[in-house]
């Protein structure tokens, strides 16, 4: 029996009658039933029971093994296939499946392997103890039940995602904020305004803003990458990204290549993540050099930047779009305020609305809020130095992100359970053990 979850406690019940005895082993130490406590259990642990009683023949001597739970979960059924093997000093039957009734003098032995390395038992401990009711971004269904089915799926993907921890003082600030103070267009110097922000960076430089001289508010990066998409035949994206991108283009006829192995063809359209967690950052710049002299039409999605984890300049002046958010570094992704610029003007909605100013008036306005009350580097200082400390509780290594972790195991969803484009699974993101450490054993 194997488990993707760390064992807190198992219950097995033998109801015994007549002069039948049924004695439990693990690992040939004898243990008393019913409760078995998970600490004592190692990862791989081998269960016995041996029954036994005074006449080989008496038939009103028997056992019947009543209840087998896991954590509060019965698996019952799942026992009642394990082989049972008659003593052949006594009885002349061959081995025969158990169907939870012992009346042959003999044994079963069974293995039970459980998750039990510290990051699964973190995992389970914020499953169980902080039960999300509303589950959510979530494809299908958020609003969900505890059950043991939802806390042991919570417990697998517990580390798979992208998303900020919950800021308090963010939070805080957000909470307070007027709904009739928001509602006002945008002023024509926003740009400049979010641009000389961003540049007050102690990490990050983006220079020549006035190379991309036309702005747009967007919902988001996605929203972006969109459109930059759809006014694209083919183009050149990254295996491995934010896996939206792939469902995007999943129904499409456009040509796709790969901008890091692949010849990029002249003129072609080219979208890159950067910085990227599974690519390195000057790779990334090659790539950018090489599609700027092929005369391509360069747009990058800079929805990992502000949570970088080095010091970087980029030289806008080499690419044609960038989509900028914060929706990745601030706890707001329900708000989901956005920017583009762009060196050309872009023939599509979100111009038009901008031109118009039909664009939606709350998320930009609570951005600009905030930037006037917290600087670009503000949650990758909070959390710079908690990070290191849980790499080193969990032997956790860090990737360009601050978010992204890797353990050294295999963790890709190569079934495809979430999307078969997704390939952010490969990484431990520390966004729940930040909203938890100190609160447990991390």
């Amino acid at each position: 029996m194997n488990l993707d979850f760390p064992i807190e406690k198992i219950i097995l019940k033998i109801q015994c009658e007549g002069t039948g005895i049924a004695k439990v082993f693990i690992d040939g130490t004898p243990v008393i039933v019913p409760s078995i406590d998970g600490q004592y259990l190692k990862k791989e642990n081998t269960f016995k029971i041996k029954f036994s009683k005074a006449d080989p023949k008496d038939e009103y001597s028997f056992a019947r093994i009543t209840e087998f739970q896991v954590n509060g979960q019965s698996y019952i059924n799942d026992f009642k296939t394990i082989m049972y093997n008659p003593d052949k000093r006594y009885h002349s039957a061959d081995p025969i499946a158990n169907n939870l009734y012992l009346g042959y003098i003999g044994e079963m032995t069974f293995t039970i392997t459980q998750k039990n390395d510290p990051l699964t038992i973190a995992g389970w401990t914020l499953a169980n103890n902080e039960f999300d009711y509303v589950k959510w971004p979530f494809k299908g269904d958020v609003y969900r039940e505890k059950s043991f089915a939802n806390i042991v799926r919570d417990t697998k993907f517990m580390f798979t995602g992208s998303l900020a921890p919950e800021v308090k003082e963010i939070h805080d600030f957000l909470n307070v904020l007027n709904l009739c103070d928001l509602r006002a267009p945008l002023k024509v110097n926003i740009p400049l305004q979010i641009q000389s922000w961003i540049n007050e960076s102690k990490r990050v430089k983006l220079s020549n803003f006035d190379a991309l001289p036309y702005f747009n508010i967007i919902n988001g990066n996605n929203d972006g990458i969109n459109s930059f998409l759809n006014r694209s035949d083919g183009v050149y994206v990254a295996p491995k990204k934010y896996f939206f991108v792939g469902e995007l283009l999943e129904s499409t006829n456009k040509i796709i290549g790969d901008p890091y192995t692949d010849e990029i063809i002249p003129e072609s359209d080219v979208l890159l993540e950067f910085p990227s967690p599974w690519y390195d950052i000057e790779e990334t710049k090659k790539v950018i050099n090489k599609a700027k002299l092929k005369g391509c039409r360069i747009a990058l999605d800079l929805i990992w930047l502000p949570i970088i984890n080095h010091n970087v300049e980029l030289d806008l002046f080499t690419v044609d779009e960038i989509f900028f958010s914060m929706n990745k570094t601030w706890p707001f992704y329900d708000i989901r305020p956005g920017f583009r610029w762009s060196k050309n003007r872009i023939h599509d909605l979100s111009t038009l609305q901008w031109e118009h100013c039909t664009y939606q008036k709350l998320q930009p306005n609570i951005f600009l809020r905030m930037i006037d009350n917290f600087s670009y580097d503000y949650v990758f200082d909070k959390y710079q130095k908690t990070v290191d400390d849980i790499c080193k509780k969990f032997s956790l290594s860090k990737t360009n992100v601050l978010w992204f972790t890797l353990d050294g195991t295999d963790r890709h969803d190569h079934n495809g359970h979430t999307s078969k484009h997704n390939h952010l699974d490969e990484f431990v993101c520390v966004k729940k053990l930040l909203d938890y450490q100190g609160k447990y054993f991390w």
